[in-house]
């Protein structure tokens, strides 16, 4: 019977000990942007196309990486807020109306440094741009 009891607590603890290294392993890695295609991010039209279509054109918002407002701000003014004044205007509305909008970016299919952003601005597609410049959360891959 004490066999059975040393048995059963070494394999409690063997199994303790594999959870913890489980999770005091590495970090998961960032999850990479959601990757479109360079047809479907042409066939955006800014001020036009409604957000409710974004799907049927290949873009999953729920598989982008959402930009949260100060996400935009670095992404479209990255030195410093001087600049305000020359960025296109519908981003210049859109983070002046923060509440009603919101930017995502999506990595463009067979092009590993180039990712496509788009900000929806009450149901629509505002802007759009390609950029080489990698984001802060996808300088990892």
């Amino acid at each position: 019977m004490r066999i059975y009891g040393f048995i059963a607590a070494i394999v409690i603890l063997l199994g303790a000990a594999a959870g913890l290294l489980a999770r005091s392993g590495a970090s998961e890695a960032p999850p990479r942007p959601y990757q479109v295609s360079e047809r479907a991010y042409d066939r955006l039209v800014v001020g036009a196309t409604p957000a409710s279509q974004l799907t049927e054109l290949g873009f999953d918002l729920a598989q982008a990486e959402r930009l949260s407002y100060l996400a935009m701000i670095e992404q479209f003014m990255p030195d410093n807020s001087t600049g305000f004044n020359t960025l296109d205007p519908a981003v210049q509305g859109c983070l002046t109306a923060r509440d009603r909008c919101s930017g995502y970016v999506f990595r463009l299919a067979g092009r590993a440094d180039a990712h496509a952003v788009v900000v929806i601005q009450s149901g629509r597609v505002a802007y759009k741009s390609v950029t080489g410049r990698l984001l802060a959360s996808a300088e990892t891959e």
